[in-house]
Parts: C-alpha cells; structure tokens; sequence
C-alpha cells in the first residue's frame, strides 16, 4: 500500500492538472493507482470534466471520486480563500473498490437494507467500509446516511457534504468519469484495507451527566425530573469564568451514544445545536432527536477547546496503531474552523501531520462531515472527521 498527495493553486486547468501529477509521480514514480480522491474549488467547475479525466490519466488511476469545495485541504496546506485543487493517491494492492451514485429519488423508493445491498451491489457479508460525498441541497443526508448505516452496521463511514455553492444544482460530484450535479457518490472498499476514523467535534463537557426524563420529538422538557432551563440557571454561576463566559455564546448539548459505558468523556457525546428555549416550561429545542431515557450533557466549544480535542484523540489514535500506520488520509473539516475559528491558518491538517504524519492527505471543507461516533455514522457540523487508511491488522 502506497499513497501519495498533491496540492495546486494554478488556476489554468492544464496546468493544475500538469502540477498534480508532477507531485504525485515525484512520490511514488510511475504508477497505476487503483483509487484517486479530488477536491476542487467551485472555480474549476467550467472545466471539472477535463480535470477530472486528465487527472485521472496523469495517474492512472482506475476510480476517482471527489467533490467541489468552497476551501481545499492538501498535504500540510488548508486553502481557504483562493482557488485550489487537492489529490490523493493510492495504491491499494488486495483491495477492490465499489464505486456508486445515489439519487434522491433511490432514497425516496428505499424499501430497506436489501434495497441499498442491490442498488450498490455489495452484501454487508463483504465488510465494505465506506466513503460518501453528498450535495446537499439535493438530498437529505441525514436519512441517507441513516439508511445506509442500517444497511451496512459493521461498516465504518466517513465523509462529507458538498460546499461551496449557493443553490442546487451549482455543486459538482465526480464518480469514475462521470459528474453530477445532485444526489451522493462515494465507494465501498473491501479486502486488504483498513480505514480507521478520527472524529472531533471540538467540545468538552460541563457540569455532569443527566438523564432525559421527558422529551418529544426534538424538545425536551426535563431533564432528571427537572426543566433544563432550571438546571442551566444553577450550574452557571459555578463555572469557572472561562466556562461561563463560552456557555453564553457555544453551549450545545452531548447526548451519550453507547448507554452501557460506566463513565462518559470526549468522543462519547454526539454533540448537537440548542436551537431554542421556552422561558415559560424551561424546556429547551434541540437539533435532534430526543426521547426519554438518553443520556446528556451540556458542552462548550472554542479555538482552545477545539484544538486540545483534536490532539487528545489524535494522540489516542496514535498510540492505538501500533504497527499499523497510516499511509493515506482524508481531512473533512466543517466551513466553521479554519483561519475564522483558531486566528491561524492550516490548524486541523498542521495538527494531523504533527501527532499520525507524516502522512499524504487530501481534504476539503464541508457543509457537514460524515463520521461515526461509536459504532454508528453520524452528520455533524463544527466537526474534523479525519479518515485514516491503514494495512489490516488481522
């Protein structure tokens, strides 16, 4: 297994393109690759088809999948403000790849987990582990995602949604040649890989856990027999200044995803927006789901927080790897960190580099990120999902 990244900001195609291979052939020689992943800036898309098939020659590569982006992730760069197109390579002996499109109307006509083993021809008895890109203004990623978790629930998935544009029909998503302007792409990959998956939301927990004890649909209206509202006014005044200072501006709330742990730390919660309070009954509307019984806990997020999330999890990763070490990485990053979120530029790919680097990786962007929490896949916002290909270790 051998990987390769590349990055250009040359706004002339051909020599975008040109640049590319020239980077990659520099790492890995002539090469005929079995999986190359793009991401372009909206900038390329009157091109994206001659990008795409010239890049695809440059490296011979038998699948390419990739997306547009309104900022691109490569090797130790986040391009955030000009145009830029980002490569990665592989070269996966052992491996086969699945390739697929899925519309909205598939999802719409989905009867099941036998629809989506069909429809993508590939059994869950294969193992796939998954990489999905999604347009969102096209199709509902949460339910896709959902529908192929229940699917495929051994499969670990990761990803992200589409950004960039400003209406449907203005993202691109490439597939093996072809391009499209709604739905998802992305592949399945079985046999001699491994894509293990860092997810970090960027939040830490306050106060203590709490059990939901009444809540409909996304509003819940008790928590441990109480309004959250009330809870909220007596944990705040014993915050220390900082935590206090955040919840007033990036409070969310963590509901645990696995139950049966004794203790909850980072990387437990799948974090979600609070969206809206009633002064009256104390309850609080939450970005998701809710019902009786779930587990949560308030959280903050800032720059400091967010940082120190992603290098605990990195540096648990790390030590989790043992011999086998990353050879290739995918960064999806949330619009909302970058250069706006830690005053600096290149925080999330620096810090990847810095605790399982160095590594080729190629990124972008996203309109939200696709990665497990747990054992199950999840959309999220403010979020680095980092995907890390690696040898099998059985």
């Amino acid at each position: 297994m051998r990987f390769a990244s590349a990055l250009t900001t040359k706004t002339d195609w051909m020599e975008s393109v040109e640049d590319l291979g020239q980077q990659v052939s520099a790492q890995l020689g002539t090469t005929r690759a079995e999986l190359a992943v793009l991401f372009a800036h909206p900038k390329y898309v009157p091109h994206i088809e001659e990008i795409i098939d010239a890049a695809r020659k440059a490296v011979g590569a038998q699948h390419l999948l990739g997306c547009t982006g309104a900022g691109i992730i490569g090797t130790e760069r986040e391009v955030e403000e000009i145009p830029a197109l980002s490569l990665l390579v592989g070269e996966l002996p052992g491996a086969a790849i699945y390739p697929f499109h899925i519309s909205e109307k598939d999802l719409e006509e989905s009867t099941g987990p036998a629809f989506w083993h069909y429809q993508l021809e590939l059994e869950p008895g294969r193992q796939p582990q998954f990489v999905l890109l999604i347009d969102p203004f096209t199709t509902r990623a949460m339910p896709l995602v959902d529908a192929l978790t229940e699917a495929y629930p051994q499969s670990p998935m990761i990803g992200g949604l589409a950004s960039g544009a400003q209406q449907a029909g203005e993202n691109r998503l490439f597939i093996d040649g072809k391009v499209y302007d709604e739905g998802a792409i992305g592949i399945g990959l079985t046999g001699r890989v491994a894509l293990r998956s860092v997810v970090s939301q960027g939040c830490r927990p306050i106060g203590e856990p709490l059990t939901v004890t009444r809540a409909e649909k996304n509003i819940v209206f008790e928590l441990g027999g109480r309004p959250p509202m009330k809870i909220l006014q007596e944990m705040l005044p014993q915050l220390p200044t900082r935590d206090r200072d955040l919840a007033r501006t990036a409070l969310f709330l963590g509901r645990v995803v696995n139950e049966y742990q004794d203790e909850f730390t980072r990387g437990d919660f799948l974090i979600r927006n609070l969206i809206g309070s009633d002064p009256q009954s104390g309850a609080l509307a939450v970005g998701d789901l809710m019902r009786t019984g779930q587990t949560v806990q308030f959280q903050v997020r800032d720059a400091q927080t967010a940082d120190e999330d992603l290098r605990k999890l990195l540096a648990k990763e790390r030590n989790s790897l043992a011999k086998a070490q990353p050879q290739g990485a995918l960064l999806f990053s949330c619009l909302g960190r970058g250069e706006r979120m830690y005053g600096t530029a290149d925080h999330d790919i620096r810090v990847v580099q810095e605790n399982v680097g160095p590594v080729p990786t190629a990124g972008f962007f996203c309109n939200g990120e696709i990665g497990p929490v747990g054992r199950r896949a999840f959309i999220h916002g403010f979020t680095s999902v980092i995907g890390l290909f690696t040898e099998p270790t059985k």
